[in-house]
């Protein structure tokens, strides 16, 4: 398997993000990260990125992803899902298909919302999940969050109504606190009971492999293919690799550095038309 490369894993529920990164680690003897954690009790798509490729995840975090949803209306819980124990709330059985999409109309585009407690937010170097799980919850600040389409699939009305949704979210959005926030104007409660990522930036779940299967990584560039793409000759890819700055550039921003279509690394063009080399793989082989 190639030293360096990305890899779209299907998370089974019951497994962290930390312990996919680390049989990664384990079967390719490099360094690995993921591009946005998936909760233990979640599942699906699970971007991994290893080797000289995980100098590029600061490039890919900011993708969009999609998620299948389901929500119980009638039930609270600390964690937001069924990572902890479960409170009975109000009866949810007045609560229509009508009412649920009047509320999540509300939530579309970008608006503040408050992460879970039980989250991986640092607020001064402690993981707020460790706080609420020590009996000491930390007060987490609203951060802009995106939700950029949604749709009930199905609905079943109740004393406890249970719902699918299909998300389309931003990068940082926590379909838990949207279960929690749903409950809340309901004044029901709600709680996430179950959650697959059928899509993070460029892989589907369908483009993804179990753990169990023997791994077909991506290069490290398909981390970058939302980057326009600079050509360089020879000299001026050693120059790059050296970490010399270039003139020549002809436009601002980060751009994909790339020698006879071969990756190079990252550079930034700045106004004086310069090229800065900000990221360098060196020659993907």
């Amino acid at each position: 398997m190639n030293p360096d490369g990305v890899l779209g894993l299907v998370k089974p529920p019951g497994c962290s993000s930390h312990d996919a990164v680390a049989l990664v680690r384990k079967q390719t003897g490099r360094s690995a990260g993921h591009l946005g954690t998936l909760d233990p009790l979640a599942a699906g798509v699970l971007v991994v990125a290893y080797g000289r490729a995980t100098r590029l995840i600061r490039y890919a975090e900011g993708m969009d992803k999609e998620y299948n949803a389901e929500v119980w209306l009638g039930r609270r819980s600390p964690s937001e899902d069924f990572g902890s124990p479960l409170e009975h709330g109000a009866d949810a059985s007045w609560v229509t298909r009508e009412d649920v999409e009047r509320v999540l109309s509300k939530h579309l585009g970008t608006r503040p919302q408050r992460p879970p407690a039980y989250s991986a937010r640092q607020v001064g170097g402690q993981r707020a999940y460790r706080a609420a799980r020590a009996g000491e919850p930390i007060d987490l600040p609203a951060r802009p969050a995106t939700l950029y389409a949604w749709s009930v699939d199905a609905f079943a009305a109740g004393k406890l109504a249970k719902l699918r949704l299909s998300l389309h979210v931003g990068a940082g959005f926590y379909v838990r606190s949207l279960a929690r926030d749903l409950g809340d104007e309901m004044g029901t409660g709600g709680v996430l009971a179950a959650l697959v990522r059928t899509r993070s930036g460029f892989l589907r779940l369908d483009d993804c492999q179990a753990f169990e299967e023997p791994w077909q990584p991506q290069p490290p560039g398909i981390l970058l293919s939302h980057l326009p793409v600079v050509a360089l000759s020879d000299a001026e890819a050693r120059r790059i690799v050296q970490g010399q700055r270039l003139p020549g550039a002809g436009a601002l921003g980060p751009h994909r550095a790339e020698c006879r279509g071969r990756l190079i690394g990252v550079v930034v063009g700045d106004e004086a038309g310069v090229w800065h080399p900000q990221t360098v793989l060196g020659m993907e082989d």
